[in-house]
């Protein structure tokens, strides 16, 4: 797994923003998470026994369970296999975003959780409720997701992949 490493940076390299990653320190935590996650899935590996003692090591035994749960219920609840990275910066892709920016809104403003990851997942209910006990798990452990209500461009619901698309977020 080429960017498990990344879950293992030091905080303050994570707290590290700068212009080329707007990505706030729990957004690039749970970005790695979901990358490692879909990339152990991909070579025939169980995330569990990679990504759940990082999690724990970055957060909390909570904050990994409850990472765990969501994943699953996103896993359950696909409409499509997801995108997660940008194939052209391995960025987050559009995908990546809308699970993201869902966790961080879903604890005011489930509907709008629920809008995002309507294109992506059969049923969104138990993705958002998670979501929202996953926010509150990193959230008490240092790790608060921001609160993204106003998105100038919309995010396209398939991933793009041809020249000239809007840019992801990264």
């Amino acid at each position: 797994m080429q960017r498990l490493g990344d879950m293992a940076a030091p905080r303050d390299e994570a707290e590290d923003e700068t212009p080329r990653n707007p990505l706030s320190p729990a957004e690039r935590l749970l970005f790695a998470a979901l990358r490692g996650w879909a990339g152990l899935r991909a070579a025939g590996r169980r995330p569990h026994d990679e990504i759940v003692p990082l999690l724990t090591q970055k957060a909390s035994p909570r904050a990994s369970a409850l990472f765990v749960a969501w994943i699953h219920a996103i896993e359950a609840a696909c409409r499509r296999p997801l995108q997660l990275e940008c194939p052209g910066c391995g960025g987050a892709s559009a995908d990546a975003q809308r699970l993201i920016i869902a966790c961080g809104v879903s604890p005011v403003a489930p509907d709008m959780a629920h809008a995002l990851l309507s294109p992506l997942l059969f049923d969104t209910q138990l993705v958002v409720q998670m979501g929202r006990r996953l926010n509150a798990a990193l959230a008490a452990d240092g790790w608060p997701l921001p609160v993204r209500l106003a998105d100038p461009q919309p995010v396209p619901a398939e991933p793009v992949l041809q020249a000239g698309a809007p840019p992801t977020l990264h």
